[in-house]
């Protein structure tokens, strides 16, 4: 075998051999058609802004209120806040309760009356929110037909 056609069969396998691990060219998109780059996925995110104690589970007396999303107490360490009648507290006081979440999803609200051990807690009432309604200062009730707790809040895409 002759030294050139010896290194014509070496290029011509070299080059085969390139071509089967060569990464696939990228298909054009069709005629008429354009790309597009995949959406941003947007959040949802709600924050507390206020929460009035409008009418006292005890009556005349003092509540001492949790707030919780979807499980998570604030504002944490086991204190709850103290309410008495037309009392608002501010969302640094439940240490600024947030929750960012799919825009599509939801997160759910509680008011909670601490109760003196042994006694357990009670769920004045949830609700559930979602960016279904987004703005500032968005007003959300909560009653068990006793007690009455209003909730400012905001809603926004992020």
């Amino acid at each position: 075998m002759s030294k050139l056609r010896k290194a014509l069969l070496t290029l011509a396998a070299t080059a085969a051999l390139a071509g089967a691990f060569a990464a696939p060219a990228a298909a054009a998109p069709a005629q008429g058609a354009t790309s597009v780059a995949p959406a941003a996925v947007t959040q949802c995110r709600v924050e507390f802004v206020s929460l009035t104690g409008t009418n006292m589970w005890h009556d005349g007396g003092r509540d001492w209120i949790w707030f919780v999303i979807d499980g998570t107490y604030f504002p944490g360490n086991f204190n709850s806040i103290p309410f008495f009648g037309g009392t608002t507290q501010t969302a640094g006081t439940f240490n600024s309760p947030t929750r960012q979440f799919s825009s599509g999803g939801s997160v759910t609200f509680q008011v909670v009356l601490d109760r003196t051990w042994p006694t357990a807690n009670r769920v004045i009432d949830s609700n559930t929110v979602s960016c279904a309604t987004t703005g500032s200062n968005l007003p959300l009730r909560f009653t068990d037909g006793d007690a009455t707790y209003d909730l400012l809040y905001n809603a926004l895409f992020v």
